[in-house]
């Protein structure tokens, strides 16, 4: 391709994907705003629903700064020490774009839209869904008399009580428990990051780093997971089911949506004389 044609091409992956992040990211926001999750009843005796309140072990800015912190450090490390000797540097409109950059920008690209797709299908399930958190009970402090024969033993729906409790900014989250948004964005990021570092931490001596920094983030995944549940803010299917979505998510955007720059491998030119060559005699 000319330089025109490799300039348009680099110019147009950028924008589409560019367009395509920002669509999702705005999608995620009007869901949050715009949307309200599904108004589901309760029982009395629904013994699921009677933890206490408590705050999160781990925060929603925590979970957001590590997970996309810590990959997108490990890719520009990783890229740039494999990629930094390559020659084959490209330019857009006149400006080069080393190898390493062009490593990092694809990965990357793929990572964010993978996590776009993992907050986009948690959202709409959390809205759909609109299953009761934990601590539903301590939260809205329902107005019926649970005590009451007359709502004993029947499921009580949402236009039959309205919520006296004195936490009114937490009424819309106690009604997101399916599925676990932590749990999901902890394994998407967590495991595709795990992948990661087996394909590109390839130099000597490093396997037993890299299994190590494999194993610390896998961890660091599934303890935000649990602590979901030990927080009483998800039920355990829902973080089974959060768990098993980012799970599924960074595989198969691992595996088939993520394009790699490879090294190119450098061939030694063997001289002529020191080829081989074979005589063959014929007998007759």
């Amino acid at each position: 391709m000319s330089r025109d044609e490799v300039s348009m091409h680099i110019l147009r992956k950028v924008v589409i994907d560019g367009f395509l992040i920002c669509g999702l990211v705005l999608c995620m926001l009007g869901s949050r705003v715009f949307l309200e999750p599904f108004q589901r009843g309760f029982f009395c005796l629904d013994e699921s629903l009677m933890f206490p309140y408590k705050e999160d072990t781990v925060t929603t800015p925590t979970l957001r700064l590590v997970g996309l912190l810590l990959p997108a450090i490990a890719f520009l490390i990783c890229e740039w020490a494999l990629l930094r000797k390559e020659q084959d540097d490209q330019r857009c409109l006149g400006v080069r774009i080393p190898a390493w950059l062009r490593g990092f920008y694809c990965v990357a690209a793929s990572f964010c839209l993978g996590y776009c797709f993992v907050e986009l299908t948690t959202e709409i399930a959390k809205i759909t869904i609109g299953r009761p958190r934990p601590h539903f009970f301590d939260v809205c402090q329902p107005s019926v008399d649970c005590k009451s024969p007359e709502w004993q033993g029947r499921y009580i729906q949402s236009h039959e009580y309205s919520c006296l409790g004195p936490m009114a900014q937490n009424f819309r989250e106690m009604r997101l428990s399916f599925l676990s948004g932590h749990s999901s964005l902890a394994a998407y990021t967590m495991v595709f990051f795990a992948l990661y570092l087996e394909k590109r931490m390839v130099w000597r001596t490093t396997r037993v780093l890299r299994h190590t920094l494999q194993f610390i983030a896998l961890m660091m995944s599934w303890f935000t997971a649990l602590s979901r549940v030990s927080d009483f803010k998800h039920h355990w299917s829902d973080v089974l089911a959060g768990y098993s979505l980012g799970l599924s998510v960074a595989i198969i955007m691992w595996m088939w949506c993520t394009d790699l720059v490879h090294k190119k491998q450098k061939h030694t030119v063997i001289p002529l004389h020191e080829v081989p060559i074979e005589s063959h005699t014929t007998t007759a």
